[in-house]
């Protein structure tokens, strides 16, 4: 057997070696990254510290959301089941049933095709950026298309379950921009055709609570009439 033969064999033989090696971590492998991961994250010393210098960085917002007073307090998914139910999957949106339908017709049929019944057991969801930091949507009914305007603007999204009438604007989670003081975080109930305002809050940063904002709810209400 010549030598280049050999080296080529010898070369094939450490590919599959560091291949199989990629795709079986060991178990030891996992936790010397995650070690070496956490060598060059900043130490969390003081959560209010970082939390104001770093309130993009997901761990401090995990360890800043552990202490946070009153979210336990917050309206809850499960609180709210779906009373009603569609197995409708092939919905048609009637654009005709709202002026928005027209306006925004691509984003809402392809809103509709990719989340499917998403809301309160028969509904489907649609949302569009309506610029830097905001954006609107709508709820349609599965089975007969007809589109219901969301009341106001969002600026971070908005959270919805197929077996829930909760409605949640700029949700908390884990990434997002929530710490911000004037970030605010509004929860609706759908009662048949329209939303109910159940509450409005922030997070407190400096006193690390929730705080419900009820000079807000006469603008949000007139949203809802």
């Amino acid at each position: 057997m010549n030598k280049m033969l050999k080296f080529f064999l010898l070369s094939c033989g450490v590919l599959i070696i560091m291949t199989q090696f990629y795709h079986q971590k060991p178990e030891w492998y996992e936790t010397e990254r995650s070690v070496g991961l956490l060598r060059y994250s900043p130490e969390i010393t003081d959560i209010d510290v970082a939390i104001t210098e770093r309130p993009w960085d997901e761990k401090v917002q995990e360890a800043f959301l552990a202490v946070v007073k009153g979210k336990e307090n917050l309206p809850k998914f499960e609180d709210y089941p779906a009373v009603e139910f569609s197995n409708n999957n092939n919905i048609a949106v009637d654009l005709n049933s709202h002026p928005i339908g027209q306006q925004f017709r691509s984003a809402i049929r392809y809103g509709v095709e990719y989340n499917g019944i998403n809301f309160a057991g028969k509904y489907s969801t649609a949302e569009w950026g309506c610029g830097t930091g905001c954006q609107n949507g709508v709820i349609v009914d599965a089975d007969t298309g007809h589109i219901y305007l969301l009341p106001g603007l969002m600026m971070g999204g908005f959270e919805t379950r197929k077996d829930s009438r909760l409605l949640v604007y700029n949700p908390i989670h884990i990434g997002g921009e929530w710490p911000k003081e004037k970030y605010q975080i509004i929860y609706w109930e759908w009662v048949g055709s329209r939303l109910k305002l159940l509450g409005v809050y922030r997070v407190d940063v400096k006193h690390k609570k929730m705080i419900e904002l009820k000079e807000e709810y006469a603008y949000y209400y007139g949203w809802v009439k």
